[in-house]
């Protein structure tokens, strides 16, 4: 099943080196990328939230639907 989802994750075939791991590190693996995008999405957020402090208020509801947050 961590062969499935890490290639869900990476987009593609699992390189040959992840392939030889055996299935709880493939498994601990891919809750370790999971992981790791959760909080770059989280911080991406962030980032864009804080940003937006910098935009007069009456503009941010429309900067906020132009750029999806």
């Amino acid at each position: 099943m961590a062969e499935r989802t890490l290639t869900g994750q990476l987009g593609g075939p699992v390189p040959a080196g992840i392939e030889a791991l055996a299935d709880n590190e493939k498994q601990d693996l891919s809750d370790a990328l999971r992981d790791a995008r959760h909080r770059q999405a989280k911080a991406l957020a962030e980032a864009g939230e804080e940003g937006l402090k910098y935009v007069p208020a009456l503009l941010r509801g429309a900067v906020r639907k132009v750029v999806g947050l």
